[in-house]
């Protein structure tokens, strides 16, 4: 099983490559999440570490592999944040804001915590599969955390012995997608999410209801 951190993906990338690498670049079309929006306007930022995303792995006298994936990330959040919230806005800087972000409720901001993925040959199977975890982390406008979670993912491919680039990259799109139907589908249920919609959220949400006149139905 192959792991890294954002520390050891820094390691990894100065000792260089050695001998053959395979290369995977992440699909990066992902379907919009299919759930009922929350009346809220969030703002959506990512570190350049997040948006620049390279996996690389190295051991001296096996081939190398290296999984590119930042466009995956920014896309695959861009779509699932953007279909749970009425509306989003793109934030430029990362971590917690230091100065009041006006016109927002809140402020989203992912990491990527882990990537790791095992081959077949070290499972016996004839399967690539990967793990991510992502960390979830939402703020108030004024920096305060709201709070800060773990999104864990699983994703599997089929192997295929002329296309090992391609097969990573499909397991790690499965891993993606799934990072994002758990976060569209169990956002609200994070106890500390679910306490600032109850509680600190509700006058923005009621408010924008009012604003939207009441539902025609037909």
């Amino acid at each position: 099983m192959r792991y890294v951190t954002r520390g050891a993906l820094v390691a990894a990338a100065l000792l260089g490559l050695y001998g053959c690498t395979t290369t995977g670049t992440v699909d990066s079309d992902f379907p919009d999440p299919v759930v009922n929006k929350i009346p809220l306007k969030v703002g959506l930022r990512y570190s350049p570490e997040f948006r620049e995303y390279i996996y690389r792995d190295q051991i001296p006298g096996e081939p190398g592999w290296v999984v590119i994936m930042g466009s995956a990330n920014t896309t695959m959040f861009d779509n699932v944040v953007g279909g749970m919230f009425e509306e989003t806005m793109a934030l430029d800087g990362s971590g917690p804001p230091t100065d009041n972000v006006a016109d927002v409720d809140a402020i989203i901001e992912p990491e990527l915590e882990s990537y790791e993925f095992a081959i077949p040959t070290e499972w016996g199977t004839s399967n690539f599969t990967v793990w991510i975890t992502y960390r979830m982390k939402m703020y108030r406008p004024d920096g305060t955390l709201i709070a800060s979670w773990p999104v864990r993912a699983y994703g599997e491919s089929r192997f295929q012995f002329f296309n090992k680039d391609e097969s990573l990259a499909d397991a790690t799109t499965m891993a993606i997608r799934d990072a994002g139907a758990y976060l569209s589908l169990y956002f609200d249920e994070e106890p500390r999410i679910r306490e600032w919609l109850r509680e600190e959220a509700a006058p923005a949400v009621a408010k924008r209801r009012r604003a939207r006149g009441p539902v025609k139905r037909r």
